[in-house]
This record gives structure tokens, sequence and C-alpha cells, in this order.
């Protein structure tokens, strides 16, 4: 069995005599799903509206997904730079806000990217940081020093409190999603699986409909692989590579879903001649 499958979904599938067929959360497939599961999640949207009022230039949304942070920035008149690897996710985005003249959408990689212009504010939602692994997260500080203007503020959201704690114990669980079609009347049931790896450093995190799994079917597993980090730890690493030592603040949501906002801005001495080499 893929190392991508959890236990508790693969002895699922075996039960019912179901085969598996992975697909990445957020590409292909997965991401109208993904889209379903989190378009309507309000969280740090009005936290990042707040940033932007005080930045005075363009704003940089790092893996900025179907645009959930970005479609609220762009009406309300910033002028954004949507960046994702996947342009399955992006497609979204584009759907949303259909050749919107302050909306610029890239295909590049959050940890090694490299843009014509320089951003006052640099965002990075949903947790996304924690698809990254170590030397992920220093390539993508490199790449945001690289691109923040002088003041720039760089912004990113962590799981904190009971959410970061419940993110380490293993879960199996039943979740009614959107349905696909549109108005509110469809709901489908997926099985959520969450298991930590064996060095408690990542957790793998699988999606799979319930109606799917009858025997002999062929079924899709959307999964993902998470890292499990503090605020501490990564306030840490900014701090060793050149930032300020970040502002930590909770985001408002709704109870039960503790998320940081960590606010920090370039305290190193900017070389750009370096800059523009390494980019």
């Amino acid at each position: 069995m893929s190392g991508t499958i959890t236990e508790a979904i693969a002895a699922r599938l075996d039960r019912a005599g179901a085969v598996p067929r992975e697909q990445d959360l957020y590409t292909g497939e997965g991401t109208d799903f993904y889209e379903r599961l989190v378009g309507a999640d309000a969280a740090e949207i009005r936290e990042v509206l707040a940033l932007a009022r005080e930045a005075a230039g363009p704003v940089l949304d790092v893996a900025a997904g179907s645009g959930r942070l970005t479609i609220p920035l762009v009406r309300s008149g910033r002028s954004v730079t949507a960046l994702d690897l996947s342009d399955d996710m992006l497609s979204h985005l584009r759907r949303a806000l259909p050749y919107h003249p302050r909306l610029d959408c890239v295909i590049a990689d959050m940890r090694d990217f490299s843009l014509p212009r320089p951003y006052d504010l640099v965002v990075l939602g949903a947790t996304s940081i924690t698809l990254l692994d170590r030397e992920g997260r220093a390539r993508l500080y490199a790449s945001v020093r690289r691109h923040l203007a002088p003041g720039g503020v760089f912004a990113f959201s962590v799981a904190g409190g009971a959410a970061a704690e419940s993110l380490t114990v293993p879960s199996e669980q039943e979740i009614r999603v959107p349905g696909p079609g549109p108005g509110p009347g469809g709901e489908e049931t997926y099985l959520f699986s969450q298991q930590m790896e064996e060095d408690g450093a990542a957790r793998l995190v699988n999606w799979v409909r319930l109606a799917d799994v009858v025997a002999g079917g062929d079924v899709r597993v959307l999964t993902s692989r998470l890292r499990v980090l503090s605020h501490e730890l990564l306030s840490s690493e900014l701090v060793d590579a050149g930032f300020a030592e970040p502002a930590v603040s909770p985001v408002r949501t709704h109870p039960g879903a503790d998320i940081l906002l960590l606010t920090t801005t370039w305290a190193g001495t900017r070389d750009r001649a370096r800059d523009d080499d390494t980019a």
C-alpha cells in the first residue's frame, strides 16, 4: 500500500473489496473537491484585508489556490499577484475573476519564484506553510525576502492551541461536504482520515467519498502530507533567515479552529545586487 494512504483508509477499502486510486488534493480532480471543502471558509480574510489597507502597493498571494484570499483582496481594490504551483487550482480563480485588470495569475513554486516587481504585502494563507519541509521553508523565506518592498510585510498562518494539538491525533470521521452541483441542495459524505508518520514530523491526510466505497469500486483517495509546525519554531526560523521577530496574533474564526497569524518584516541589510543574482 502506498505511503500516502492512511492505514485506516487502506483497511476500510480492503474490507469493502475496493481498489484505491490516489489523487493529490491540490491537482486535477482534487482541486474541485478542495474548492468545495474550503471555498466558503472566511478565516484570515478579515486580518489579511486589514494588512492590505496598511500596504500602499501590490499584494502577492503565495500558494493562492482557488483564490480564497485573492478574491476579497481584488474586490477591495488591491492589485494582486496570485502564485500557485497548480494551474488546476488557479483555474478556479480565473473563472471567479475572468480577465480582471487587477489580477495576475502566476504558475510557480512557492519555494523558488522570481517575479519582476516587489510587493508591499506577501501573504501565505490556509496554513499552507505546513506543506513544506525545513529546506523548503528556507527557500520560501529567501524568495519572499527577494520580493518584499522596503518596509514590506510578510504574513502567514499556522494552527495553534487545541487545533494544533488535534493535528497530532489519529482520526477517522465522516464529514458532510457541499456537492458539486450549483445551489445549497446537494451534499456528499466523505471519509476523513488523519495519521501521523512514525517520526511525528508530518501527518497524512486522506479524503474518500463514502458512496464510492463499494465492492470492486475504483475509489479516488485524495491525499496530502502536512508538516506539524509550531509558531515558536516558525518564529525562530524567520529570525534566523533575517526577518524581524514576528508578531503572533489569533485569527478570529469559529470556535475550535485556533489559527495564528505571524506577521513580520525584513530586518537584515538588503543587498539588492545579491538578491538579483540569486533570483
